[in-house]
């Protein structure tokens, strides 16, 4: 028997779905309150969904303008008054811009400067300003991490026209200007209109966002601090809001008050030191040899990358500083003084005051020089090749190799054919560039690789040696059965006959 559907007058109180106001309505009438909210939901409906992938990107755009490579993003179109500076880049862009960013803040050029300082700077090719109106334009040919001293000192100079990137005057749009009245979030906005889906895609690939500049940091620390019974209490509670406008030595201050300590923690930066001026040259200067097309510009990074890696193969075995930073022009599994240095004025029992100040100078002159050529000015190669060549004199081309053992043999997949490849390829670039200066010839490059086989058994000879006499055999009785792989003779030949039998 069908049943018939109860109906009812009676009014009960529902929440309206748009703005989730109590009203009375009967069971099954409407949804919302009245009619504006009606309008509202159905406007709401009618409008695109938001995909997850969408929400990301935003949440990702909001945080630019919280971590140093945001803020650093925004301000070049700020100095540079419009955001035309970007034009042309896309996603690959943008993440060369982020690799840029980073390479220069692990510099640790702040750490001797101070807060706000750094011995290394993001420098423009073209300025991002030009005397002549044209806008500089913030990409990776057109950006150098170079020296704070000289990019002060040249500021927005003129360069030569084969060097670097930028716009006319004439190209500039005013929808596209940024003024000083804008807003943080408008400049943003304004980026992000003109860059479209590339900053999306940029954001969208990242596999996580740069993290946020320490002054947030530490004020979402205190504000997550305060509910803490473990901690001190502040004079007052403090919103985020209050506290992201506050200045770093203030939220240090409100953070020494909440550990309950008399002084402000101090940072050691032990396992940070900076990196040597001559290494970040010759990094830039390799990156501009690959990246930038044939002209000017790129055969004077060449010229000078060939000087910086000769002078930095004779500083590494001498344990300069500049040399050793962060290994560049260190040789690993072998052991290679190339040059010795002479003094052209007194060769002879040189007073080590002299010799130091002359090698500085030097080694000055060559940074400077170097750094000159990423920004595209002119430099004297004939000089500059004159100066290094006359102190610089020829010691050998043949390294001391070392056998492998058993870390570095592993590493290497237990292969004889990539361990001497990866030998070869450590010493390529500094035969090359010994070459390039005419400090040697082809010939004793090749005699020097014939040469690096043979100090290869015998370094494996010394080591079947050293294997030998190990107390595993020569004390505790273990008996000997064969040498290990590490220490087997490689089947490689020497003027057509082969290393060992």
């Amino acid at each position: 028997m069908a049943t018939t559907p109860v109906t009812t007058n009676k009014q009960r109180e529902f929440a309206c779905t748009n703005c989730g106001t109590m009203f009375n309505r009967r069971p099954g009438g409407r949804s919302t309150c009245k009619s504006t909210c009606k309008s509202a939901a159905q406007r709401k409906q009618k409008a695109p969904k938001i995909t997850p992938q969408q929400q990301k990107v935003q949440r990702r755009k909001e945080r630019l303008t919280e971590n140093p490579f945001g803020l650093w993003f925004i301000e070049q179109a700020e100095r540079a008054g419009t955001v035309q500076t970007y034009q042309g880049i896309d996603a690959a862009g943008l993440h060369q811009l982020l690799a840029m960013h980073n390479f220069r803040k692990k510099r640790y050029g702040w750490i001797d400067k101070g807060h706000g300082k750094d011995a290394y700077h993001l420098c423009h090719v073209q300025g991002l300003k030009g005397r002549d109106g044209s806008t500089g334009l913030t990409t990776s040919l057109n950006l150098f991490v170079g020296l704070d001293y000289l990019n002060q000192q040249h500021g927005n100079k003129p360069v030569n026209a084969w060097a670097g990137e930028s716009i006319p005057k004439s190209a500039r749009k005013r929808k596209w200007d940024i003024t000083p009245s804008m807003t943080l979030d408008q400049k943003l906005q304004k980026l992000a209109d003109f860059l479209g889906a590339e900053l999306d895609t940029f954001l969208d690939e990242l596999d996580e966002m740069p993290q946020r500049t320490a002054r947030l940091r530490l004020a979402r620390s205190i504000h997550k601090g305060q509910g803490d019974e473990l901690l001190e209490p502040l004079d007052r509670r403090y919103t985020l809001a209050e506290l992201g406008a506050l200045k770093l030595p203030e939220l240090q201050a409100l953070a020494t008050m909440q550990d309950g300590r008399n002084r402000d923690k101090e940072r050691i930066f032990r396992n940070c030191p900076p990196d040597s001026q001559l290494g970040v040259m010759h990094d830039e200067l390799k990156r501009f040899s690959t990246d930038l097309p044939e002209g000017k510009h790129r055969d004077n990074c060449r010229f000078m990358l060939s000087l910086v890696r000769v002078l930095g193969s004779y500083l590494a075995p001498i344990n300069d500083a500049q040399g050793k930073a962060r290994g560049r022009f260190d040789f690993p599994n072998a052991s290679w003084s190339p040059l010795q240095y002479c003094n052209p004025v007194y060769p002879w029992r040189t007073p080590v005051s002299l010799l130091e100040s002359d090698r500085q100078a030097l080694v000055t002159s060559i940074i400077e020089a170097a750094h000159n050529a990423l920004q595209g000015l002119n430099i004297d190669g004939e000089a500059l090749e004159a100066q290094l060549e006359v102190r610089l004199h020829l010691q050998t081309l043949v390294p001391v190799v070392m056998a492998p053992d058993e870390m570095t043999w592993e590493a290497c997949g237990a292969n004889w054919i990539t361990y001497i490849d990866d030998l070869y390829n450590s010493f390529e670039s500094t035969w090359q560039a010994l070459l390039d200066l005419g400090i040697c010839t082809e010939s004793q490059v090749f005699a020097a690789q014939d040469g690096v086989l043979r100090s290869l058994q015998a370094a494996i000879e010394q080591g079947r040696e050293q294997y030998r006499n190990n107390r595993m055999h020569t004390v505790y009785g273990v008996q000997f059965q064969r040498y290990p792989a590490y220490l087997e003779y490689p089947p490689m030949a020497v003027d057509g006959q082969q290393l060992a039998v």
